[in-house]
């Protein structure tokens, strides 16, 4: 299996346009020249380390998929002072790939806190923090004798329908960011369709490499998307209410937590129906979730100051650790791989440990 199928994959399900500014989502080390792109099988974890690496060696696997970032900050130098520049120098030496998908798998629909409402049996109503997305709409100004190939390649990158219309050469503006043509047969045809950002490019790409002598002649322009799927956390309801008592207990079970911070206005016998989550650290997001009329926000890394300022919330808080918040990162990885590949190996991990120890 080529490498680049299965990151194609994992980026069509997380695009990488999702991540935040700060973000390192994507490819930290590739595999070496004589490998050919080959990968023999993917090892799934949080968090890359020397002996995850030394892991995927004795396993056969030359691909490591993690949630958080090999490589966040930038590396000025491999002395192997810290477990970053050990991991990195492993994974060279051994010739394994490292992939990892972080607010990337954070941010899309399906990602980490929709996981999250999954593993509780609540059904997401949007995005707590919906991400501010744009949709593009494009047009592809081609000879009437491309129309159909042109409008297969649109359709097979995520546009739904597409628009042709028949227009006369001479109208063509040659001011975008396409090639320059002189089409002599008119009418020539403009195909339109609605697109993200990412299967613009996609269609852009596919366009350049077909085969043949046609040429085309690309416009853009932006449409604000009203789409609140998309983002940081989401908003979910469970099918009935639940005790405090029970949630608290079905979150313990389900994301393997021995103990939770609690705070807000918990209490066992409080009722709950609306719930917020959001995997990692989702302390700036508890006014939102607040205004989201939920009576139960889950998150991690939550601060001894947010909790006090939310003491007289109406609304129950759940800090339940940030390794058990996205551990379910693997099993989204696993989903998306073997739904495209089913023959192809994947393996969690035998020995990643929360690196946080409850005594």
């Amino acid at each position: 299996m080529k490498l680049s199928y299965i990151t194609a994959a994992l980026e069509e399900y997380a695009p990488l346009s999702l991540q935040e500014s700060w973000d390192n989502s994507g490819l930290q080390v590739g595999l070496p020249a004589e490998a050919g792109g080959e990968v023999t099988g993917a090892l799934l974890c949080v968090d890359v380390t020397e002996d995850i690496i030394a892991e995927a060696v004795r396993r056969g696997r030359n691909l490591v998929l993690s949630h958080h970032p090999l490589i966040f900050k930038g590396i000025k130098r491999f002395t192997g002072r810290t477990v970053a520049e050990r991991a990195v120098a492993a994974a060279i030496r051994e010739g394994i790939a490292v992939y990892s998908s972080h607010t990337a798998l954070d941010s899309t629909r399906g990602g980490i806190s929709y996981e999250m409402a999954r593993m509780l049996g609540a059904r997401v109503i949007r995005a707590l923090a919906p991400a501010p997305t744009e949709l593009l709409k494009l047009s592809v100004i081609c000879s009437p004798q491309a129309v159909d190939d042109v409008q297969l390649v649109m359709l097979d990158n995520g546009a739904s329908t597409c628009c042709i219309a028949s227009i006369r050469s001479s109208s063509i503006s040659n001011d975008n960011d396409g090639i320059s043509i002189d089409l002599d047969s008119t009418p020539a045809c403009r195909i339109s369709a609605t697109l993200s950002t990412n299967a613009c490019r996609k269609v852009k790409e596919a366009l350049a490499s077909t085969p043949g002598s046609a040429a085309y002649i690309f416009e853009t322009s932006v449409l604000r998307s009203d789409d609140t799927s998309t983002g940081l956390g989401v908003v979910a309801e469970l099918e009935s209410p639940l005790k405090g008592d029970e949630i608290l207990a079905l979150v313990k079970e389900h994301f393997g937590v021995p103990c939770v911070k609690a705070g807000g206005n918990f209490s066992p016998d409080m009722r709950i129906r609306r719930i917020a989550l959001c995997g990692g650290s989702g302390g700036e997001f508890i006014p939102a979730a607040a205004a989201s009329g939920a009576q139960l926000y889950i998150t991690a890394d939550i601060r001894y100051h947010d909790f006090a300022e939310c003491a007289s919330s109406p609304m129950a808080i759940f800090d339940i650790g940030h390794f058990e918040s996205e551990s379910c990162a693997k099993q989204i990885f696993y989903k998306v791989i073997k739904n495209k590949f089913a023959n192809f190996a994947v393996d969690y991990s035998d020995i990643e440990q929360n690196p946080v120890k409850y005594l």
